[in-house]
């Protein structure tokens, strides 16, 4: 079972939806948090309908700011519990391993707020007393070794989060690679990251889930890094079977138009089905020679986001800079999530007001 985490900075931005796209489609979590996505319930459930998910729960926006979005599919067989502008808990029944909860949150941001969120975080602890993981973006960092940069965190504010963890009865979920999971003006001097989004875990929930482990993962928008929370480390199979699906961002490809004028000709002789079906495998065969590199180049840009933020050198700062813009624009030029992004208001109003179908 894998959950993500990521403060996404809105979900409004029509550059924002393929990026989420890809990283559903790229991790397959089971469950999806997202906070301040700067948006109301249509929005979010739009979003669910695109993801591809079962269910969504969405707290609305405050002003303009806030909001939070919870998305599940069925078979984790989920439960509202209760929410907040902070927070949202679910409930899941699992047939092996029993009832624990989950609990997606959003640490106030405002620095004056630091106690209130503290022991906010230990009223949650109290409402179950069963195996319990909280994750998200706590804005609190636990050592100054979480932080690097300009502009040291007082000591006082570390151990009060500290403390706060300690009497809530949770602990750090192990964290695997790069340990920053924000940043703020990567390509200057002034180049500050923090460690503010984390997963916790009462000891009942390790009992659970022994193996758990978080993983940053690089995104080309926002200022947060998606936390990947890994509760059973192992591989999950396919369970999809592919068919021929037209995609209609296909037609901005230079030379589609004449494969399918010479597949018609050459199989002019067969009847109409046949003509089809031998027209899709054509055009199957034509996406992956003309279409998969792109999957491969953006694979790559990935890699080497993961291998430059290592670096505190100012060059590899600017470097990691560039190379967000050059994976946020071929994530955008993947044509699945091109189709998406640009067609997806127009779907969903199909599903909304059927009778905008009818000329």
């Amino acid at each position: 079972m894998s959950l993500v985490a990521w403060n996404c900075r809105g979900v409004g931005s029509p550059s924002t939806i393929p990026h989420i796209k890809y990283l559903v489609r790229h991790f397959n979590p089971d469950l999806l948090f997202l906070s301040e996505t700067l948006a109301h319930r249509n929005k979010i459930e739009e979003l669910r309908f695109l993801l591809g998910y079962d269910c969504c729960f969405p707290v609305d926006r405050t002003g303009r700011g806030g909001g939070l979005a919870l998305f599940w599919r069925s078979s984790l067989n989920c439960q509202l519990v209760d929410f907040s502008n902070n927070h949202i808990t679910v409930e899941i029944v699992d047939s092996i391993m029993g009832t624990w909860r989950m609990t997606g949150y959003y640490g106030y941001p405002n620095g004056g707020r630091r106690t209130a969120a503290w022991n906010f975080l230990q009223q949650l602890s109290n409402q179950f007393k069963g195996p319990w993981c909280i994750f998200g973006d706590f804005n609190d960092i636990l050592d100054e070794r979480e932080k690097r940069g300009h502009n040291i965190r007082p000591q006082c504010l570390i151990n009060g989060f500290r403390q706060a963890i300690l009497d809530s009865g949770l602990s750090d979920v192990p964290i695997e690679g790069y340990p920053y999971t924000w940043f703020k003006s990567l390509d200057t001097p002034r180049a500050v990251e923090d460690r503010l989004d984390r997963a916790l875990a009462n000891n009942l929930l390790f009992t659970l889930f022994s193996n758990a482990s978080v993983e940053t993962l690089v995104a080309p928008t926002s200022d947060h890094y998606l936390i990947l929370l890994n509760q059973t480390p192992m591989p999950r199979p396919h369970l999809h079977q592919h068919h021929f699906h037209y995609e209609n961002a296909w037609q901005l490809e230079s030379g589609l138009k004449e494969l399918v004028m010479n597949s018609w000709q050459v199989h002019a002789t067969n009847t109409l089905i046949l003509k089809l079906s031998s027209c899709a495998e054509d055009m199957s065969v034509w996406k992956k020679s003309q279409c998969h590199k792109l999957k491969i180049d953006i694979k790559d840009c990935r890699k080497q986001l993961q291998s430059t933020r290592i670096s505190s050198s100012s060059e590899d700062q600017v470097r990691m800079f560039e190379l967000r813009k050059v994976h946020g624009g071929m994530i955008f030029k993947d044509l699945s999530d091109f189709n998406l992004a640009m067609l997806g208001k127009q779907s969903w109003k199909f599903i909304t007001e059927p009778d905008s179908l009818v000329a």
